[in-house]
């Protein structure tokens, strides 16, 4: 859902006209990107396997006391969940089409 916010924009002779502003959405671009990649890539494994690879670069390589892990770990969390939204609506697609 787009956010639409509404501006009135004034005329001569007191006439007033209405425009749309849209927030940029995701372009073409990057939607084809994450069509071809749910189409070639098991989002839930890859989920799966990115989460584990997290936990045990924590556990084994000592990270925990790096500086940056904080920046990190909030950013990897947004992939986390936009994959676990591309693996519900994945989810959603194969049990409509069956």
């Amino acid at each position: 859902m787009k956010d639409i916010k509404y501006a009135a924009h004034h005329l001569k002779k007191g006439k007033t006209q209405t425009k749309t502003h849209r927030k940029p959405g995701v372009g073409i671009v990057v939607q084809e990107a994450i069509i071809h990649f749910r189409e070639y890539h098991q989002v839930h494994r890859f989920s799966r396997n990115l989460r584990t690879m997290l936990v045990e670069f924590l556990m084994y390589d000592g990270a925990i006391e790096a500086s940056y892990l904080q920046d990190l770990l909030y950013d990897i969390q947004g992939l986390f969940d936009l994959l676990d939204v591309m693996e519900q609506v994945n989810d959603i697609e194969i049990k409509r089409d069956s």
